[in-house]
This record gives C-alpha cells, sequence and structure tokens, in this order.
C-alpha cells in the first residue's frame, strides 16, 4: 500500500544476475574465503557448506543458471581444492544483486523517516556489509557517518 502511494524511491540500481554452488564441506575445504584472479571464482564457507560464486553480469532480470559457468567454478574448485567438498551433489542457485552503475551503494534516508537505504552494492555486498550497516547505524541513530556519503544517497 505504502508504495501505491509514491512512498518508495527507485534506487538507481539495475539488476544483476549471478549464480552460485554450494557443496558439503569435507576436511581439506578452506576455512578462509578467497577468489582465484584466473577464473574469477570466489569461494567461502558457510558452516559445513563450501560456498562457490563467480562474475555477475548486468542482464535483467534473467535467473537463468549459466551451466558453462558452473562448470568453471567446479573446476576450479577442484583444481584448488581436491576432494575438499561433494562436488558431485552440489546444488546451484541464481539470484539478483542490486548493482548501481558505478558500483556504490545507496545509503541513507528515504522518503519515509524510518525508511533506510542499504543497496547496490552488486558483487561487492559481502566486502561493504560492514562499513554500509555501521553508516546506516550512525544514520538511524542521528549521528553523521565516519565517511562522507556524497554521491551514495538517494538526494543526489
Amino acid at each position: 500500500m505504502i508504495a501505491r502511494f509514491g512512498a518508495f524511491a527507485q534506487p538507481p540500481a539495475t539488476p544483476a544476475p549471478e549464480a552460485s554452488r554450494r557443496a558439503s564441506a569435507g576436511a581439506g575445504a578452506p576455512r578462509l574465503s578467497g577468489v582465484d584472479e584466473t577464473t574469477l571464482t570466489a569461494w567461502s564457507r558457510f558452516g559445513d557448506r563450501l560456498r562457490l560464486t563467480s562474475t555477475a553480469e548486468i542482464a535483467g532480470y534473467d535467473r537463468t543458471l549459466d551451466t558453462a559457468q558452473l562448470g568453471r567454478m567446479r573446476q576450479t574448485a577442484e583444481e584448488l581444492f581436491p576432494g575438499a567438498a561433494d562436488y558431485d551433489r552440489a546444488s546451484n542457485w541464481a539470484g539478483l544483486r542490486p548493482q548501481t552503475p558505478e558500483g556504490t551503494p545507496i545509503l541513507g534516508r528515504g522518503r519515509l523517516v524510518n525508511l533506510h537505504y542499504n543497496t547496490g552494492h552488486g558483487h561487492m555486498g559481502w566486502t561493504m556489509a560492514c562499513g554500509s550497516a555501521r553508516i546506516i547505524a550512525d544514520l538511524v541513530a542521528g549521528r553523521s557517518p565516519g565517511i562522507d556519503i556524497t554521491g551514495m544517497t538517494l538526494n543526489n
């Protein structure tokens, strides 16, 4: 109902489809996250699962899984961490990440007093999560953020 009355602004973000694979992690699975710079495959641990991701594409709302990309992720993981996960029974997922054209997030108050935006990070969401959350916490508490957020608000 609020959207119908124009309370929400449309952030200048584009959906960026991204695929990931999750597999049960074995004893040799990495404990720290990382990125293979050659294949642009990233990995991270989620409890007893190993998660693999790769590049996101600016392709609208298409969530079709790219089998070639999934294959590259698997091949990279098997080369770097042989036997570290149950790659044969991995689950695949495709989702949409909001991303601004510049790659900077949209942060700050929306049109409603109690609505704050923290979106548009694209593939850097996890990387920027703590800093963005701190900025939003400062704004909600009425404090000035620790960094200048000019260019990262809806009011630009």
